[in-house]
C-alpha cells in the first residue's frame, strides 16, 4: 500500500520529534534529576507513584497536583502581565527547538531561512530574560523584585560571553548554516575544535538555565522563589518548572548541533526514500541532547549555591577572558587556515 504524501512530510516528522520525543526527555530529565539528587543525599527519591518504574511517573502526579490547585492572584499585582507572561516564558523557551534542523532533511523552517535558524534560535533565547524581569515586576513584592534584579545582573554577565562562544564556533566552520556546521563535524566535533568556546557554553548556559551554582535569582534560601514569587497552580508549573527545564532543552539542542556534531557520522540520504536515516539522524541529535541535559542537571547534586557577587566576578573577568581567547583561537584558524 502506497503511503500518503502528507505522512511523508518532512515538517511533520520534524513536529512529531520535536513534541513527542521532547516532551519524554523532559519528563526524563526531571525524573533523573530528582534521582540523583537522592543517590547523592542518600535519599530513595521519588517512588510512591509507579514505583515498579522507580517513581517516573511521579512528575505526570505534580503536575495533575499543580494543575488542580486554586490560581491565586494577588491583590497588588498587575494582573495582565500576572497570566500573560507565564505562557509566553514557555513559548519563547520552546520556540528555537522550531528553528534548527533535526537531520538534513528533518525541519519545519525551509530555505533561506533555515540558514539563519541558529542565530533566530539565539535571539528567542535571548529575550527570555526581559520575561523573567517582567514576571518579577508583574509579582509585586520585595522578594520578586530581588530575584528580577538578580536575573537583570547575571543575564549582563553571560550573555556577551556565550554569544561570543557560537560567534567562535562560527568563525572555526566559516558558515552560520546548521547543517553545514554539521557536516563540517564528520570527523571531530566541534568541542575539540575549539575546547575554550566549549567551555564557555557550559558555563554560560548554566548561568542561563539557573543551573547550580547560578541558582542566584531563584534559590528558595533567601529569597523565596525570586521573579517566580507568589505564582501558584499552573502558573507556577509553566515558569519555575516548564520554562526552566524547556529552556535547557532548546540551549541543549543548539549545543549538541555546533558543539557534538549534531547527526554526523550519520549521513541520511534524500528524503522521503531514506526515512528512517533521517529518523535515525534525529534521535541521534536527541540523544546528544539528552546527554547534555543530564550533566547540567547533575550540577544540582554537586555543587554548591554560588554568592551574587562571586558570580559576576567570576563571569566579567574570567568567562569573558575565556570567551574572548576562544574568538582570538577560531579567528586565528579562520585567517592562517
Amino acid at each position: 500500500m502506497e503511503i500518503p504524501s502528507w505522512l511523508l512530510s518532512p515538517r511533520l516528522w520534524d513536529f512529531l520529534f520535536d513534541g513527542v520525543v521532547s516532551t519524554l526527555i523532559l519528563l526524563t530529565i526531571v525524573w533523573a534529576e530528582r534521582k540523583i539528587a537522592a543517590r547523592v543525599q542518600m535519599r530513595v527519591g521519588p517512588l510512591h507513584v509507579s514505583p515498579r518504574l522507580g517513581g517516573y511517573f511521579q512528575l505526570i502526579a505534580d503536575a495533575v497536583r499543580f494543575v488542580m490547585q486554586e490560581v491565586i492572584i494577588t491583590v497588588d499585582s498587575y494582573r495582565v502581565l500576572f497570566v500573560a507572561l507565564p505562557p509566553l516564558f514557555v513559548a519563547l523557551a520552546l520556540m528555537p527547538s522550531f528553528m534548527v534542523p533535526l537531520s538534513p532533511y528533518l525541519a519545519l523552517l525551509s530555505r533561506p531561512s533555515l540558514h539563519y535558524g541558529i542565530i533566530m534560535a539565539l535571539a528567542v533565547l535571548f529575550y527570555l530574560f526581559i520575561i523573567v524581569v517582567g514576571m518579577g515586576w508583574a509579582v509585586n513584592n520585595r522578594f520578586a523584585y530581588i530575584g528580577a534584579a538578580r536575573e537583570a545582573l547575571i543575564i549582563t554577565a553571560y550573555e556577551i560571553p556565550l554569544l561570543d562562544a557560537f560567534a567562535s564556533m562560527f568563525l572555526t566552520y566559516r558558515t552560520i548554516d546548521p547543517i553545514e556546521i554539521v557536516a563540517k563535524q564528520t570527523y571531530i566535533v566541534g568541542a575539540l575544535y575549539n575546547p575554550l568556546a566549549f567551555i564557555v557554553y557550559i558555563i554560560g548556559v548554566a548561568m542561563a538555565t539557573s543551573r547550580f551554582p547560578f541558582e542566584i535569582a531563584d534559590y528558595e534560601g533567601d529569597v523565596a522563589t525570586g521573579p517566580y514569587s507568589d505564582f501558584s497552580s499552573i502558573f507556577l508549573a509553566l515558569t519555575y518548572a516548564g520554562g526552566i527545564y524547556i529552556a535547557l532543552f532548546s540551549y541543549s539542542l543548539l549545543g549538541a548541533l555546533v558543539f557534538l556534531g549534531g547527526w554526523a557520522p550519520i549521513a541520511p540520504g534524500p528524503w522521503p526514500a531514506d526515512l528512517w536515516g533521517n529518523l535515525a539522524a534525529a534521535a541521534w541529535v536527541m540523544i546528544k541532547t539528552f546527554i547534555l541535559m543530564l550533566f547540567f542537571v547533575f550540577l544540582r547534586s554537586v555543587m554548591p549555591v554560588a554568592r551574587l557577587d562571586h558570580t559576576l566576578s567570576f563571569s566579567w573577568r574570567w568567562v569573558l577572558t575565556i570567551a574572548v581567547a576562544a574568538t582570538a583561537v577560531s579567528a586565528a584558524e579562520y585567517f592562517l587556515l
